[in-house]
């Protein structure tokens, strides 16, 4: 079993090379046949999940205790949401998904190159904590699509506004459609965070005293993320009854990211007691 996951992880930024290297043709030779990207990416998909289940398998853990594990396990979610949200075997778009490949390649690299087994503390054996720290990744990752689609979303509307659209902008979806699936990607994004949310809840009420689980929730990283959550929450929320869409629309979901950006870097560095592994 643990050849076989060492076999898998080998293969695996391969896979992802080659739907970069797909997209990338595609989106600089329309002409070319896309029917096979399809059956890519879901083989690609597949393969990843019989690797984090035989790596869960054979390590005793998710991977979640170590830098090089949560790189994997961002790729593959951020493979799984951009499946989810946008592709489809008779519509592929090319720009957006040559984005998500090359992400998703960088990560599964690194990955892959530096590998080692590590558990650093028993909570990561914690089902609990396992869905809770799962669930956010999904989460993070579905509003990283988000803000690509908002960066595609800005430069498409600006060089429109300029009377500068060129070639480059052949591959890439509509405005509205861009629109569509950003709101498409901060749905999944909050959907997953509130179940973390909610288990990051459960995990407190199981393992802490009242007095931590206090201080726990004061934690300047629970601070950003329910801020982050509440900013996507409010663009779904406006979207629906305000009508408020189009640029400030994307601007403002854009802003729930940087809150996440800092959450990650920021808060992780110099803040945080409890979240300084994600």
């Amino acid at each position: 079993m643990f050849q076989a996951s060492k076999a898998i992880q080998a293969i695996l930024p391969f896979l992802y090379g080659i739907l970069l290297i797909g997209f990338a043709n595609i989106f600089m030779r329309p002409g070319l046949s896309r029917r096979w990207i399809f059956p890519a990416v879901i083989l690609t998909l597949v393969l990843h999940a019989i690797y984090i289940g035989l790596y869960t398998v054979t390590a005793g853990h998710c991977l979640l205790t170590t830098s090089h594990e949560l790189f994997s396990l961002i790729a593959f979610t951020l493979l799984v949401v951009y499946s989810i949200v946008e592709i489809r075997p008779t519509e592929i778009a090319a720009g957006t998904g040559a984005m998500v490949s090359l992400v998703a390649f960088i990560f599964q690299l690194i990955s892959s190159l530096a590998s080692h087994y590590e558990v650093k503390n028993p909570i990561f054996n914690d089902p609990l904590f396992n869905i809770h720290v799962t669930s956010a990744v999904f989460g993070y990752a579905a509003f990283t699509l988000a803000t690509i689609y908002g960066a595609l979303y800005l430069m498409l509307y600006l060089a429109m506004a300029r009377n500068t659209y060129g070639s480059i902008f052949r591959e890439l979806p509509s405005l509205s459609r861009l629109e569509r699936l950003g709101i498409r990607s901060s749905a999944v994004g909050f959907i997953f965070l509130s179940i973390s949310i909610l288990f990051g809840v459960l995990l407190i009420n199981k393992s802490m005293p009242i007095s931590q689980g206090t201080s726990y929730l004061l934690d300047p990283k629970t601070i950003a993320t329910i801020l982050t959550w509440l900013v996507f929450g409010a663009t779904l929320v406006i979207r629906q009854f305000a009508k408020i869409e189009g640029k400030k629309l994307v601007i403002f979901w854009m802003s729930g990211f940087a809150l996440t950006l800092v959450s990650m870097t920021i808060i992780n560095a110099f803040g945080t007691e409890y979240h300084n592994f994600l």
